[in-house]
């Protein structure tokens, strides 16, 4: 579905590449500064590149960057992505209009989506009045109102509470067998689980991931800290056999 040929990029990337294959669920873990949001910036063309990406067949330059784009969706909390309308409806809408979507169809596929990821009653809501989690269930939610072949998360899950983080990974997964590939770019290892195959991105290099100590502490105090505010333990963990000797207790 998407490959990355050859990048080079000042100093950072030198002779990178990657394949993500169809319909698959690719996530790439790292840290802050290891190259997350530039890979990001560059397979949504934020970063002009020239024949590097190949998105569906399509590679991308000046001549085919609208078609490229129709194809992909993108998801990035350092994108400082803002909402341009009061209300949720007409936010989901604003895709589809600029892919000159008639307004039926766009009234369908709001209906469709929105019932389909549970948010028929913040419709009419105004984004100013959502949670933050929520926001960025939305964000995700119009990254993918137009179905693309692609979508692309960096690090989309981080203000999102477990209840909103579990329905749009078990939502997603479901369109992943109707045909959608994801590419999951994040430091959040729980958002992993269900990958397909999972690399690590460190000083802009990518290897296959093996169980890296960076990750996995952070994995064990997120899921302390969460159990914390549950009362099911009493302090936060860093190590894995303490904790499970706090819960054994």
């Amino acid at each position: 579905m998407l490959s990355i040929n050859n990048l080079n990029y000042k100093d950072l990337y030198k002779d990178f590449n990657l394949e993500i294959p169809k319909n698959n669920f690719i996530s790439i873990l790292g840290t802050n500064r290891s190259g997350k949001t530039i890979l990001t910036k560059i397979i949504a063309g934020i970063i002009p590149t020239t024949d590097i990406c190949i998105l569906d067949n399509i590679s991308l330059n000046k001549n085919t960057v609208l078609t490229y784009l129709t194809k992909l969706g993108i998801v990035s909390n350092d994108f400082n992505q803002e909402f341009l309308f009061k209300k949720v409806k007409d936010e989901l809408a604003y895709p589809l209009l600029n892919l000159a979507y008639p307004e039926h169809k766009i009234n369908k596929r709001i209906k469709e989506i929105s019932k389909y990821f549970e948010i028929e009653d913040l419709l009419d809501k105004k984004i100013d009045d959502l949670s933050i989690s929520k926001r960025n269930l939305l964000l995700v939610i119009i990254s993918i109102i137009h179905e693309p072949r692609l979508v692309v998360l960096d690090d989309a899950f981080l203000e999102m509470d477990r209840v909103d983080k579990e329905l749009i990974l078990k939502k997603l997964l479901e369109l992943k067998k109707k045909g959608l590939t994801i590419l999951n770019i994040t430091s959040d290892l729980e958002t992993t689980i269900k990958s397909d195959k999972i690399y690590i991105l460190d000083n802009f290099k990518l290897e296959d991931y093996k169980e890296d100590s960076r990750f996995k502490e952070s994995f064990i105090i997120n899921l302390s800290n969460k159990l914390k505010e549950q009362e099911i333990i009493s302090q936060s963990y860093s190590n894995i056999d303490e904790l499970a000797g706090a819960l054994w207790k």
